[in-house]
């Protein structure tokens, strides 16, 4: 049997680790008018925020359609995969796992299952690039499924943006609508709960904001892993990774730039900072030993 895993550009993938772990990227795509945009293919963050900043019209996303997912589902069987895992961005965010479904409808020649990851950017990345390595390490479908399900339990993200003005233009808020206007000048905490984006709160300064989110994560402990994405804020977010690394001294820790993708709905400023729990009582056995 050969195991593959599949996501989507929503999950903030450094580069590398989609390289070294076989791992498959559907991209979204980003509209700037009739201009459809490839994410993270025919546009990098760099480009966007760039672009993002001088236009006058908003950029909107789109979910792939199905044949691309259809495409990727037959590469990879055509390669010797028999087996694939499709992990994929909160569906009370996107779509776009329904394309993925509607993908593999009818298609021979390997088992496919569908994860709702009810998480985005690196909570979900982190996901995707542990259920590539159990796979890499010979673990069946069925165990790599459910250490994915497991993680994304316990995957918790806290994120800080400038202004809340791209979350309202693209609707992805849900509760906490009250806050718009008056999050105006101050800052947001947001986190997803059941896979929606959710107000938690807000502070007067960036600083607070982000002593906010680690705290946070630091309520959280103990971590098996932490990671910390940003738009256009490298310095910060090497600050944030040094800090977390001193909650949790055991927890590994990825950063990652969001995609375009993300960009359009957080904006420059956004800043996100989140942690997978340790294994509990809940989490399959072969994970608590």
């Amino acid at each position: 049997m050969v195991l593959k895993i599949v996501t989507d550009s929503t999950s903030d993938l450094p580069p590398e680790a989609v390289a070294a772990l076989g791992i498959t990227v559907v991209p979204l795509s980003i509209l700037f008018g009739d201009e459809e945009l490839l994410d993270g293919v025919d546009i990098q963050s760099d480009q966007f925020f760039r672009r993002l900043a001088r236009e006058a019209v908003s950029p909107t996303t789109t979910q792939p359609a199905s044949g691309l997912f259809r495409a990727a589902y037959e590469k990879l069987i055509a390669g010797g995969a028999t087996e694939i895992l499709s992990i994929h961005v909160s569906s009370k965010l996107s779509g776009t796992i329904e394309s993925a479904r509607q993908a593999a409808v009818g298609l021979e020649g390997a088992r496919i299952e569908h994860v709702d990851s009810r998480t985005v950017s690196l909570g979900l990345g982190v996901g995707v690039m542990e259920a590539a390595k159990a796979a890499l390490a010979g673990a069946s479908l069925d165990e790599v499924q459910a250490r994915a399900v497991d993680m994304f339990r316990r995957t918790h993200i806290f994120v800080t943006l400038d202004t809340l003005e791209y979350l309202r233009r693209g609707g992805r808020l849900s509760r906490g609508q009250e806050f718009i206007g008056t999050l105006l000048k101050v800052k947001p905490i947001l986190g997803l709960e059941d896979g929606e984006v959710v107000a938690l709160g807000r502070v007067r300064t960036r600083q607070r904001a982000i002593e906010d989110l680690l705290g946070r994560c630091a309520d959280l402990r103990p971590i098996e892993h932490a990671f910390v994405m940003h738009g256009t804020t490298p310095d910060e977010a090497q600050y944030v990774r040094d800090r977390l690394a001193a909650i949790d001294d055991h927890a590994t820790i990825t950063m990652g730039r969001v995609t375009p993708v993300i960009g359009v709905h957080a904006g420059p400023g956004v800043l996100a900072v989140g942690v997978v729990t340790a294994p509990d009582d809940h989490s399959p056995a072969f994970l608590r030993t």
